[in-house]
């Protein structure tokens, strides 16, 4: 129902900005800056693609003045195809996985891969210039490399995609993510809900500009966090695309100081 009232109240407005395709050009697409584990709250456009990606995830908590927190980094390979003008299977498998953590009494360093993500999007025109578009998203249980807990875990959201203006885009976002875990020592499970909206400008054909915002709640019992984005993204050749984006999780209870996203894909 919130999906719903979410593309009633929005589709008048895009509507009317523009005829123009929203998904003519994928440097207008978002350039994803998530928090969550494997990519579980990624930011992305109603539009469906048809693309080979390989991306490198960062993130740094960090307690000063002591340099006290986790450092980690990630690498992933990520797929996409078409199907039926209006339909995408996407999947993703993280390749490494580092974190370095340090604190007042030992420091230490992990390494690890998995698990792997597969995910489907069907996507409609909704008025002329604008589209919407759900999206599901679920973790594939016993495909980390650590068989001793079970991790499982999906998001289902509603996107709007929408042309403002000439060079201007709209990226609104609904739904839900959530994930479960068990082991012996016990079991851990959470959900929150999620809602935001990117504006993207198109300085040029073949690059853009993002600025963005995201608020998430439930995941640690309250709010969580209002994540300030923003982001460039580039086509440097004719199939080639480069995507960097920085996030920085404000208020609420999250302790993830910023979040880097840098990735390369070729459609």
């Amino acid at each position: 129902m919130r999906a719903a009232a979410l593309f009633v109240l929005l589709a008048p407005a895009l509507a009317a900005a523009d005829d123009n395709d929203p998904c003519a050009n994928t440097v207008d697409d978002p350039v994803s800056t998530p928090v969550r584990d494997v990519m579980l709250d990624t930011q992305r456009a109603a539009c469906v693609r048809q693309d080979l990606s390989a991306g490198v995830l960062a993130h740094a908590l960090i307690d000063t003045p002591g340099f006290y927190g986790t450092l980690g980094g990630d690498l992933a390979l990520g797929g996409r195809l078409v199907l039926h003008t209006h339909y995408e299977l996407n999947a993703q498998v993280r390749l490494v996985d580092v974190a370095f953590v340090q604190n007042a009494v030992t420091k230490t360093t992990h390494a690890g891969a998995g698990p792997i993500t597969i995910g489907a999007v069907a996507e409609r025109a909704i008025g002329s210039g604008a589209r919407g578009a759900l999206v599901a998203q679920l973790e594939l249980p016993y495909t980390r490399d650590n068989m001793e807990t079970v991790h499982v875990s999906g998001q289902l959201t509603a996107v709007v995609t929408g042309r403002l203006a000439d060079a201007w885009l709209l990226h609104a976002r609904l739904g839900a993510v959530a994930m479960a875990a068990s082991s012996l020592g016990g079991d851990t499970d959470r959900i929150a809900l999620r809602a935001g909206a990117d504006i993207v400008w198109q300085l040029r054909t073949s690059i853009s500009l993002q600025a963005g915002a995201e608020a998430s709640a439930g995941w640690y019992h309250g709010f969580d966090h209002l994540l300030l984005r923003a982001a460039v993204h580039w086509r440097m050749a004719d199939r080639w695309r480069l995507l960097a984006g920085l996030g920085a999780p404000t208020f609420g209870d999250e302790r993830t100081n910023a979040v880097l996203d840098i990735g390369i894909a070729r459609d």
